[in-house]
């Protein structure tokens, strides 16, 4: 918008210098400006640059009196840049000029007003890039974040996994080993002795094989989670709900999950049932968790009347972010009653539980 008003000026000035047939020192005068128009599209000249303009306009004034029309070029270059000060010479020569019409009062004024248009666009454009900037940043960070929020996901699976089998690892050697490496040795004596010294180291034998069956069987028992995990725990959490009936259905591959989604997916199922029980007028809540190839699926679904979506909290609007931050995405819909449908994908190469 800038050039191309510069050079509609340039044009006028020369279709004044035409019709008025002026001698070619008045075209020295186009020539000049023209090249700081020229100047000033290629490269970011300094606003005391406005000063030259000025000076070429006064120093042509006793030899072409129409030069005054070329006060418009840095008038506007003036109100363009809010340098306003430079505008102080223009109003002050104004009068001295041999030509002082409605016509140079409308061009001037014009000019003036598309300097301060431009000024103001050049600024909501710069706010609008700025703008544009920081959000492009932003989700930079967010990527960033979710990388290592993933990352950090993986190692505490992968630490918690390496434990587990360290520890089951030293119980067996420490105690299961221990004694049936006794039960092996006495196994070798008992094959030398008899009478009642055989009774007894079979005996032993015995209470060794024994002990090392509980043994086994205590660390077994230790590797059973006791508390619920997975899909066990928004089985149990949705037999717990009171206010309504609520069924729980899965289809899927529920070991295929990532072990962190599970920290999302259950929050994303209370907080559902929690805005069923306190805005919904429902009698029934269908809970489905689908889990696929590529992604995993949970839709909560009551058959209620009054909209328990119009009333989500902070709650729900964390949970939408947590979900971003993972790729997926939480969707609510009051259509039909009251509808949440969290979706988060399943890559390849996430711990599974």
């Amino acid at each position: 918008m800038r050039d191309i008003w510069r050079f509609i000026t340039i044009l006028f000035l020369f279709s004044l210098w035409v019709v008025q047939d002026e001698s070619i020192v008045s075209f020295l005068l186009i020539v000049s400006l023209a090249i700081l128009v020229c100047l000033r599209w290629r490269f970011q000249l300094p606003a005391w640059t406005i000063l030259i303009d000025i000076g070429l306009c006064i120093l042509f004034m006793p030899i072409w009196s129409s030069s005054v029309f070329g006060f418009a070029l840095p008038l506007f270059e003036s109100f363009a840049s809010k340098k306003y000060i430079y505008t102080i010479p223009i109003v002050a020569l104004l009068p001295i000029g041999e030509v002082f019409s409605v016509l140079l009062f409308w061009f001037l004024f014009q000019a003036g007003f598309f300097g301060v248009i431009d000024s103001q666009w050049r600024k909501q454009r710069d706010l609008y890039i700025s703008e544009a900037d920081r959000e492009r940043h932003a989700r930079y960070e967010l990527e960033n974040i979710k990388e290592e929020l993933l990352e950090a996901n993986r190692k505490t699976a992968q630490l918690a996994e390496v434990s587990e089998r360290n520890r089951i690892a030293r119980d067996l050697h420490d105690h299961v080993g221990h004694d049936l490496t006794g039960a092996s040795l006495a196994l070798d004596t008992f094959e030398h002795l008899d009478g009642k010294d055989a009774d007894d180291m079979l005996q032993e034998i015995k209470l060794r094989i024994t002990r090392s069956a509980a043994r086994l069987r205590d660390t077994v028992h230790d590797m059973t989670p006791v508390t619920r995990i997975g899909a066990d725990i928004l089985e149990h959490i949705t037999e717990e709900f009171q206010h309504t009936a609520a069924h729980f259905q899965k289809s899927g591959d529920m070991s295929s999950v990532p072990v962190h989604f599970w920290s999302l997916l259950e929050p994303v199922l209370k907080e559902s049932l929690t805005n069923v029980a306190r805005h919904s007028d429902a009698t029934l809540v269908d809970i489905q968790l689908d889990v696929t190839d590529t992604i995993i699926r949970l839709s909560v679904q009551d058959n209620g009347s009054t909209s328990a979506g119009t009333h989500e909290g902070t709650g729900l609007r964390n949970l939408k972010l947590r979900a971003r931050a993972v790729g997926g995405s939480i969707s609510v819909d009051t259509a039909s009653g009251y509808l949440v449908v969290c979706v988060l994908p399943l890559g390849k190469g996430e711990e599974k539980l």
